[in-house]
């Protein structure tokens, strides 16, 4: 990661969580240089179910975009550091729906196709046929609590499925309570957790199936 890039990491932290949450990532992050430990959950949504779709709050447009939106691909980049200089490559790859308000994206829903990334986990997979994988959801502060996140995730479900997609995956840390609260709200199912350690550069995974529990 450049400096210009952790930087902006540390700012965004501080905007969201504050200084004391920022410092004890920063602690976390320097530490994880000689040991690192994390649980990863992982789940899927059936895309042949019915549900009701969520709708935008108001002011709020959702659209497809494509690699040619420069803001668009700017705004992502800026919300989230492990994005940046990336998101093009992934529009041609895979599929992204964004929430504008006015000029400005409020949030985005990234979604790979055939092989995905997990950089909590250090890995990379294939996926089967009909397969998608949620690669990342944000959506800005001041638009939390809206309903944004429901209507982003309704969105591109229509979408997947309008494409022939039957499933879509997704994970996110056990210790990210309100990601998998909202996963569960839209009809995830939870599948497994994924222990990953790694000892200097020894890296280690070790899988689980989970039954399914609301967070």
């Amino acid at each position: 990661m450049s400096i210009a890039i952790a930087i902006r990491k540390v700012q965004r932290n501080l905007n969201d969580y504050g200084i004391g949450e920022t410092l004890r990532k920063v602690v976390a992050s320097l530490a994880g240089k000689v040991y690192l430990e994390r649980t990863y959950r992982i789940y899927r949504r059936d895309l042949r179910t019915e549900q009701p779709a969520g709708e935008a709050p108001p002011g709020i447009e959702l659209r497809v975009i494509a690699a040619d939106d420069e803001q668009a691909v700017r705004d992502i980049e800026t919300m989230e550091e492990w994005l940046q200089g990336a998101v093009k490559d992934r529009l041609s790859k895979g599929l992204c729906v964004a929430a504008f308000d006015g000029e400005r994206v409020a949030g985005f829903n990234v979604i790979a196709f055939e092989e995905i990334t997990i950089p909590l986990l250090n890995m990379t997979r294939r996926l089967r046929p009909g397969q998608a994988w949620s690669e990342q959801i944000t959506v800005a502060k001041e638009y939390r609590k809206s309903g944004l996140a429901t209507a982003l995730r309704h969105r591109i479900f229509t979408e997947l499925k309008q494409r022939g997609y039957r499933s879509l995956y997704g994970g996110t840390l056990l210790t990210n309570i309100a990601s998998l609260k909202s996963a569960n709200k839209v009809g995830f199912r939870f599948l497994a957790d994924v222990r990953y350690r790694k000892v200097l550069h020894q890296e280690y995974r070790t899988y689980r199936r989970v039954s399914h529990v609301a967070p």
